[in-house]
């Protein structure tokens, strides 16, 4: 049987923590509703998640490395949209600290 590590990623005030895929989706899935007013569907979510998670799989990642990610992600993906209100949400918590 073979045991899974989770990856670990470095917060902004430098410590680590085990990196929770759920944090991504919910980050996602928040954006659409900020959109779309509901949620279709969380098949795009949950996607860039695993993508993130094998990304930093293989080079470690730091809070913002994930966040540049999903961002990019979203381009990528066939909702520029929704990309635009998760890098709004981003830039007002950025103003907030």
């Amino acid at each position: 049987m073979t045991v899974e590590k989770l990856p670990i990623i470095e917060k902004r005030d430098g410590s680590n923590v085990l990196f929770d895929k759920q944090k991504i989706i919910n980050a996602v899935n928040s954006a659409f509703l900020e959109v779309d007013g509901r949620l279709y569907e969380d098949d795009t979510a949950r996607d860039i998640a695993e993508d993130i998670e094998t990304r930093i799989n293989e080079t470690g990642a730091t809070v913002e490395d994930i966040q540049d990610a999903v961002e990019e992600l979203l381009m990528r993906s066939e909702r520029p949209d929704v990309a635009r209100a998760y890098i709004r949400y981003r830039y007002k918590k950025e103003i907030m600290r």
